[in-house]
């Protein structure tokens, strides 16, 4: 008789899981960096941040 929280799983399920967790870890780390000290991940990003700096007469830093 086997225990029901004690079943198989398959390579691709534990995949998915492993997944799944990681990617709930990394958005609540991410989501405690403050915006401002956040670097752009894409180009629209970058952009956004350079228009913004400009406008502000400001200078972007990395």
């Amino acid at each position: 008789m086997t225990d029901s929280m004690t079943r198989t799983i398959t390579t691709d399920e534990a995949h998915r899981r492993l997944g799944q967790h990681l990617l709930a870890v990394v958005r609540e780390q991410d989501a405690r960096i403050p915006a401002e000290r956040r670097a752009p991940r894409t180009v629209a990003e970058m952009r956004a941040r350079l228009a913004a700096s400009v406008s502000a007469g400001t200078e972007v830093t990395a």
